[in-house]
């Protein structure tokens, strides 16, 4: 799944494979169904095919794209072979159309797409739809979501499945199960009739954990899904993986419950057991075992699994089409969670790494550019789109439908492997360019727009114009906000306003402003009331001098001190230490102790600043108060390389019942200690495992739910399609009355949270760091009153047990996946040393759902209005150059080489000087490079050792140079892979699953 790895792949095929050789499993005795049921098990193979990976690289090797080719070679040739045999196994493919029909198999297996084509023809294999980029569907727009279904059936480059393929099924399988509202209806608009998706009992699934629990004939049969709040219907195909064979104890054991049930008359159907899983799984092609092992369930591979059911009269091996062209649903649900195969049932994989916001920040700048372009082309009264420009935008989407493949986020975690983060970086570079390369154009164009309608009605008496600039509205309905770029040296004394055209003024509140001395330029946000018209044109910026301010109202009284924020409607309250005691609206706590102070979870202990200053930045007096945080922060004694730092501002309005929070905030840097993916030297990586959990501005919510009034979410994606979703999944296990980690909501602008009346919103200004679910949530049982707690990590995120969804096995499946799935692992590591920066609006309400002036509100405050003139604004995000030494550094024998391994530093110009010695000498020899890998082979070292030493320094553009690093030591010879570690008490339960199955089968 995301590269599509979710790794039974070499650890956990051994993991199962341990499993296999401590389990009792007595002979096999051959079933016949004794009440004659004529109803039918039927059993499909599903392969999906994704050669662009997240846990491995872009090699032709097994580093890479080589080990898909290999097995999806022996799974070809299985399926073959059992043909001959007369035993009528057929397969169901899905791919992704761009990396892996339309670049890679071409070029490296050209057999493979001839071999299925041949299968389809022949022997009914089945082709289904996936999507053109194995893209992130949930979070795409309209043009986006639609642009990649079309081409993932037909494209000029001939790469579509109707394009090569004689059949296709209509029906998807979507990259890493990810859907929202909205999706639904966008499939059945291109004929598609059928979506597949899990319905595990692992917390590899999909919907399980939303619906109502199915029934066995549901679960094994197509369902209805519709969803009224979007009226939406189509037919979803619960399909199921290889942990669901674990949680069945086998698949025979499986399709034997399931004929039980139709003899006794509790099915009266046909049923369909639908594995679908990574084509390039080594669950596949299984592990060569000794003779007296073989049966060993779940390790040997589509040849075990096929041979394990091919004597029972009562299977019949099928497609998914033919199956749905004869059985009707039978049965219907509704969920409006947006789904994900991920860590905790959603987007933990994908959204909560720290550099997951820097990429999608990216992308949703790139969204915006073609946006702007698009309306002002139509209002600028300029010239035609020119064919520079068209190229531009055109090469721009194609970049961006790219980088919005599921595989430049996940599901490898808690990091990608390090060819992916290059290979993203490129592609963001890339998109940056044109960014820039059309906002170049826009400026131009608004230039000479200006120029031609000029300003009829300009300001007079002694108002001064500081900016003339092209304005293009939003259709956000809320108050506007929007950054205006000036020369350095600009006065902001005294009172602002907007002329338009006709010179009318329109009042305009500056809510914070910025000098930058470094590159000349002064940063103003504004903010004009949404009662006042702005159409899209050609606006000024003046300024009046300074006057006597009016007193203001009671209610609308601003304040601001180092013990308290507050406007007449929010009220925000500090400790002696700094940090926030409460936060209230109206007098009534909204917000309990240490919300919006920043910490870390690191191996099980709490780590926040200790002491934060409090200062006044702006007291009220121009319409704005606010305070600024700042302070150290100190990480765990003894591991920390670096601390960190806190740099925060709250800020109220007169008026407005809005808090908002914006700042950055520098980790703490970490030791890096452990290794991953050590046995291939290529992949590998150190980082430091102790990091669990980041909140660098929890919101801890202080109404409650309960499980009679269970807290409801609110979001809005990226299709502007509104929805609300019910936690109340203890109704399947009282265990999931604490959720670790709640991310099912796509963010295009806000998440919100509700119970009983009582609600709390926050929204991100997508300008400054945006994320398609950048807000996960955590759900406590407070046994004391047996109420639920809730809070919300913008940007943070978070770990602990995953939730228990309803199963009928026997909950093996379920640990077999926690214990050995590495996509399980926290995204915490990823935040060590990292620089992350917020501007978020915080609002709080009354009623079930979220006031229709307050999502204006919210939606505008993400979703910015578009100001172009002389000197566009342009965040820098170049690093400074650090006295640390890189990180991470690492040395791993490959072969007859030795590679080393560091962080890159994002400073340009950067080189890496690595000395190695002998272990036992001090003479050293010295290389340089401007990577943050270096291969070199083991004859390039100085002596005839086995053992050796090396250290790594950053050298800075100007001489300035780091700390040289402590020295790593390593051997000439390759290390061993370490086997995973089975517990000894989950090995006893898969005995014991193993013999009572059979005893249920032969003995009852």
């Amino acid at each position: 799944m995301g590269g599509n790895q979710y790794s039974i792949k070499r650890h956990v095929l051994l993991f199962l494979i341990i499993i296999g050789i401590w389990t009792i499993w007595l002979p096999r005795a051959f079933h016949t169904s004794s009440a004659g049921s004529p109803y039918k098990v039927n059993i499909a193979f599903g392969f999906h095919v994704n050669l662009y990976h997240s846990f491995r690289g872009d090699t032709n090797d097994e580093n890479g794209f080589g080990q898909d080719i290999r097995i999806i070679r022996h799974t070809i040739s299985e399926l073959d072979r059992f043909n001959r045999q007369g035993i009528p196994v057929r397969a169901v493919w899905d791919f992704d159309n761009l990396f892996s029909l339309q670049e890679l198999l071409p070029e490296y297996a050209p057999d493979i797409i001839g071999d299925i084509q041949r299968r389809v023809k022949s022997n009914q294999d089945d082709v289904i739809l996936m999507s053109y980029n194995n893209g992130l569907m949930s979070a795409m727009t309209d043009k986006e979501f639609m642009t990649s279904m079309r081409r993932a059936m037909t494209n000029e480059r001939g790469s579509g499945v109707k394009d090569i393929f004689d059949r296709v099924a209509p029906v998807v399988r979507p990259q890493e199960m990810m859907t929202t509202p909205g999706n639904f209806k966008r499939y059945a608009s291109l004929g598609i009739e059928a979506v597949s998706l899990y319905y595990s009992a692992t917390p590899f699934d999909a919907f399980r954990m939303f619906s109502r629990e199915l029934t066995p004939e549901e679960a094994h049969n197509p369902i209805t899904y519709h969803n009224p709040a979007t009226d939406e219907q189509i037919i979803i195909l619960p399909t199921y993986h290889a942990g669901d064979l674990v949680e069945n104890v086998s698949l025979r054991n499986w399709a034997e419950r399931l004929h039980t049930l139709q003899d006794e008359g509790k099915i009266k159907r046909d049923v369909l057991i639908f594995i679908n899983f990574d084509a390039d799984a080594e669950f596949w092609t299984g592990k060569d075992l000794p003779w007296h092992l073989e049966w060993v369930p779940n390790t040997g591979g589509l040849d075990q699994l096929v041979n394990s059911v091919s004597d029972l009269e009562f299977v019949k091996f099928s497609n998914v089409s033919d199956y749905l062209a004869s059985h009707k649903p039978v049965g219907t649900v509704r969920f409006s969670q947006d789904t994900a195969d991920g860590s905790f049932n959603g987007y933990n994989s994908w959204a909560e790494k720290a550099y997951a916001s820097d990429y999608w920040t990216r992308i949703e700048r790139n969204r915006r550019v073609h946006q702007v372009a698009q309306r002002l082309l139509a209002t600028d009264g300029v010239k035609p789109m020119s064919a520079d420009l068209s190229d531009l935008l055109r090469g721009s989407f194609e970049t961006r439908l790219r980088a919005l493949s599921t595989t430049n986020f996940g599901l490898a975690t808690p990091f990608l492997t390090p060819p992916r983060e290059e290979t993203m970086a490129a592609l963001l570079s890339r998109l940056d360019w044109y960014s820039d390369q059309i906002q170049a154009r826009l400026v131009d164009r608004a230039k000479q727009a200006v120029s031609m309608k000029g300003l009829s009605g300009s300001p007079g008496g002694n108002e001064s114009v500081l900016e003339t600039f092209f304005y293009l509205d939003t259709e956000a309905k809320g108050d506007r906000r929007f950054a205006i770029t000036l020369p350095v040296d600009t006065s902001v004394n005294g009172r602002l306003f907007i002329a338009d055209a006709k010179g009318r003024n329109i009042p305009a509140t500056v809510e914070k402003w910025e000098r930058h001395p470094a590159d000349k330029r002064l940063s103003i946000n504004l903010l004009v009331s949404k009662r006042e018209s702005m159409p899209d044109g050609v606006y000024t910026l003046c300024r009046q001098p300074a006057q006597t301010r009016e007193a203001s109202t009671a209610k609308g009284s601003l304040k601001a001190t180092s013990h308290r924020l507050e406007n007449g409607f929010v009220r925000v309250q500090f400790g002696a230490n700094g940090h926030v005691t409460g936060v209230f609206q109206n007098g009534d706590r909204q917000l309990d102790a240490d919300s919006l102070v920043p910490y870390f979870i690191y191996k099980g202990e709490k780590y926040s600043p200790e002491q934060l200053t409090v200062s006044v930045e702006q007291n009220g007096q121009n319409g704005v108060a606010a305070v600024r945080l700042q302070g150290p922060w100190p990480g765990p004694v003894g591991v920390t390389r670096a601390a960190g730092w806190v740099d925060y501002r709250l800020r109220l309005l007169k008026g407005s019942p809005y808090l908002f929070v914006e700042g950055q905030v520098r980790y703490p840097d970490t030791r890096r200690d452990t290794v991953i993916q050590a046995e291939k030297p290529m992949l590998a990586r150190k980082i430091d495992a102790g990091w669990q959990e980041v909140a660098p501005v929890e919101l801890r919510f202080s109404h409650h739910g309960s499980m009679e009034n269970p807290f409801m979410v609110h979001k809005r994606n990226f299709l502007g399609v509104e929805d609300a979703f019910a936690v109340d999944y203890f109704r399947h296990s009282p265990e999931n009355m604490d959720l670790a980690d709640i991310n099912n909501q796509i963010t295009a602008e806000y998440v919100g949270v509700s119970a009983k009346g009582r609600g709390m919103a926050v929204a991100t200004n997508s300008a400054v760091n945006a994320n398609f679910a950048f807000s996960p949530l955590k759900m406590t049982h407070l046994s004391e009153n047996d109420a639920l707690a809730i809070r919300a990590n913008p940007f943070g995120t978070y770990h602990g047990r995953q939730a228990v969804p309803p199963t009928r096995g026997n909950r093996l499946g379920y640990e077999a996946v926690v214990l050995a799935a590495p996509q399980l692992h926290s995204a915490g590591p990823t935040y060590n040393g990292y620089l992350e920066r917020f501007d978020l609006m915080v609002t709080f309400y009354t009623g079930d759902d979220i006031p229709g002036d307050v999502k204006q509100d919210l939606i505008a405050f993400a979703r910015r209005p578009a100001i172009i003139d002389d000197q566009p604004r342009k965040i820098s995000t170049i690093a400074e150059a650090s006295s640390l030494p890189p990180a991470g550094f690492l040395a791993l024998t490959d072969k007859d080489t030795v590679l080393f391994h560091w962080e890159k530093e994002h400073v340009p110009g950067v080189r890496y000087r690595i000395e190695c010695r002998p272990f036992e000498k001090i003479a050293t020899t010295d290389f340089t490079t401007t990577a943050n890998r270096l291969r070199l082979k083991t004859t390039d070292f100085p002596g005839k050792g086995e053992k050796f030493a090396a250290t790594i320094q950053a050298i800075y553009p100007g001489g300035r140079s780091s700390a040289v690093s402590p020295e790593i030591i390593f051997n000439r010879t390759p290390a061993t892979d370490a086997d995973l570690e089975i517990p000894n008490g989950f090995k006893a339960k898969i005995v014991w699953a193993n013999m009572t199955a059979w005893m249920q089968r032969n003995l009852l």
